[in-house]
């Protein structure tokens, strides 16, 4: 990711939504009215809320059986991003979406698995409150349902065993929007609209929800796939490949598209565009289709598009084969936002002109390095950041013949006068500093990692990572680069990562840099 925002509003990440703690009612929606079960909830002043409930008991009566999956995935920075009790293998979306109106309508189908240890009679869901749900099935039955600011809290009719499937159908609709900070304080993320009148999803560590139910965290992965209904003279776009068979009627004057990818991946790294956007389409020399759309009037966007094949080319050359089965690019042009994302087989490239291939290489990175390889927590953020944009390095050494110790040298000569520059650590850093010095400090310690490994086994490292690893942490890397390199590489990852200070004079230069 490389995105554009100020310093104060990064910083805004240490800020955690209170929860609510008020009693609100569960009644029928659509049928008859049933007994009426209080929920607890977690707020002084709760928020405008939509309420269901199934025609099964869940009156005062009811013994409340089970565990209750809980409003987070664990994380310790962000204790409220995610959920608990379930595991998701699938998103599979349908939805129509108007443009002149930013009318959204869609049903969700998740395909997951109950995680508890004991029965799940309980569990949340994440989708933001411009969103209004209609029905929640769980297993082909109504279930009660509660959404309360970002949270959507489902009850089925009966507790779920552990390891059983569960299989939850969300009918909403509502005029999806930024989601501004999101929650914790994230940077923004969410629905952006396009100066050219459409609009896309975008951006980290929220998105997901400002379009459809979802455990917004990286450490649950999933498939994907959505059909969209838009009126015809409109495009849409998504991540994996195109589908073209046993599509839906749109019904008169208006067409439908379906895309899907079949590998798992973070909830962030989907996306949708739908504009009147071009496309550029080639193929990887093993026969990957590159499908790329730009938007209108997004100068020098073609000429990027075209170059992703090279990139590509060269990065496997570091990193191994191309781990997705579809490449390319979403080029919107001008929006409310200037993100840059590495959304999963087609990273989005904003802004109305595009000249620069570092970015293209910095995303398509990510494709090994965040989106093969996911993060486990968002305090690991350098296995994905700090990779990614140390492989701009590596395509300048490959492309450009750039004497990469030289232009270390360069760098940590302005670094050391700057003890600002070590402030925020690269692992583990405070919630508000994830976006942060991964881009600049990020690349100079891997590089002095290279040194310090050697050639031989950091290329070793970079090739053999994200073939062996699907969820990892920094703690990870670090073991896996010890044993890479046949020794201990703690002290040396201490002083150049999780320091906060110039690394010590004898870890400063390692190899043959600074002679």
């Amino acid at each position: 990711m490389r995105a554009w925002f100020n310093r104060p509003a990064l910083t805004a990440l240490a800020l955690i939504l209170a929860t609510c703690s008020c009693t609100t009612s569960w009644t029928m929606r659509g049928s008859l009215p049933s007994p009426k079960a209080v929920l607890p909830s977690t707020s002084p002043s709760p928020a405008p809320s939509t309420i269901g409930s199934a025609a099964a008991p869940s009156g005062p009566g009811r013994p409340d059986v089970g565990t209750h999956g809980s409003a987070g995935f664990g994380d310790p920075d962000y204790p409220e991003s995610g959920n608990g009790g379930y595991d998701v293998e699938s998103y599979v979306l349908d939805l129509s979406y108007d443009p002149d109106s930013n009318k959204l309508r869609s049903t969700a189908h998740l395909n997951a698995t109950v995680t508890s240890r004991e029965a799940l009679s309980r569990f949340n869901l994440d989708l933001q409150p411009t969103m209004n749900v209609s029905a929640v099935t769980v297993n082909g039955t109504a279930a009660s349902f509660l959404h309360e600011e970002a949270e959507l809290v489902v009850r089925p009719v009966a507790p779920l065993e552990p390891k059983s499937a569960l299989v939850v159908e969300v009918r909403y609709s509502g005029m999806p929007a930024v989601v501004r900070g999101g929650r914790g304080g994230a940077p923004d993320g969410g629905w952006y609209r396009t100066k050219s009148g459409g609009a896309f999803a975008a951006g980290q560590p929220i998105s997901a929800s400002a379009w459809y139910p979802v455990n917004e965290h990286p450490g649950d992965t999933a498939t994907f796939a959505v059909t969209a209904t838009v009126a015809h003279g409109w495009k849409v776009i998504s991540n994996g490949l195109p589908q073209t068979t046993d599509l839906p009627n749109p019904g008169h004057g208006r067409s439908v598209f379906r895309w899907q990818l079949d590998q798992p991946i973070a909830s962030y790294l989907t996306t949708i565009y739908i504009d009147t956007f071009t496309t550029v389409e080639e193929t990887l020399r093993n026969g990957t289709p590159i499908i790329s759309a730009i938007g209108p009037d997004v100068e020098g966007a073609r000429e990027l598009a075209s170059r992703t094949s090279a990139v590509i080319d060269v990065l496997a050359s570091y990193f191994g084969p191309y781990p997705f089965d579809a490449a390319g690019g979403i080029f919107p042009g001008e929006s409310s936002t200037h993100i840059d994302l590495e959304t999963a087989t087609r990273p989005i490239y904003t802004g109305a002109h595009m000249h620069s291939v570092d970015i293209v290489v910095h995303e398509v990175a990510h494709q090994w390095f965040g989106n093969s390889v996911t993060l486990k927590r968002w305090s690991d953020i350098c296995i994905n950041e700090c990779f990614a944009s140390y492989a701009v390095w590596l395509w300048h050494e490959n492309v450009d013949g750039t004497d990469l110790n030289a232009r270390w040298e360069r760098q940590m000569r302005s670094a050391i006068a700057d003890p600002a520059f070590w402030r925020s650590p690269l692992v583990a850093m405070p919630p508000g500093e994830e976006f942060t010095s991964v881009y600049d400090r990020g690349p100079l310690a891997l590089h002095a990692l290279r040194n310090e490994m050697g050639d031989d086994a950091f290329f070793t490292l970079l090739e053999k990572w994200p073939a062996t690893y699907g969820h990892a942490s920094f703690d990870d890397l670090e073991a896996f680069a010890s044993r890479v390199a046949g020794r201990d590489l703690g002290p040396f990852m201490d002083a150049w990562f999780r320091g906060t200070t110039l690394p010590p004079e004898e870890l400063r230069y390692p190899g043959n840099l600074g002679q």
